[in-house]
């Protein structure tokens, strides 16, 4: 399995979508603290079952959670200006 996030960063900054970006990272924040307990939590399943029966769990699950974070992150460090979906396409 693969992961790939593209980004391609701007020079140039539209000032509306930094002021929209101050509601944005609230409400982000808050989606991706919650998704990122629920990948911690199937971390920590994952290295259970893979060590009793060498199989992974929700891999995929926290492969588009990761992908989706790295954007949300990138869009807010004013990186780049296309938003991010509010919740990872699984």
């Amino acid at each position: 399995m693969t992961v790939s996030v593209d980004i391609k960063p701007e020079d140039k900054v539209s000032r509306l979508e930094v002021i929209i970006r101050i509601p944005m990272a609230i409400i982000l924040g808050i989606i991706g603290y919650i998704l990122m307990i629920i990948v911690y939590i199937l971390w920590f399943v994952n290295i259970i079952t893979c060590l009793i029966l060498a199989k992974r769990v929700g891999a995929g699950f926290m492969a588009k959670v990761i992908a989706w974070y790295t954007k949300v992150m990138a869009y807010l460090m004013l990186v780049v200006d296309e938003r991010p979906p509010f919740l990872p396409e699984f």
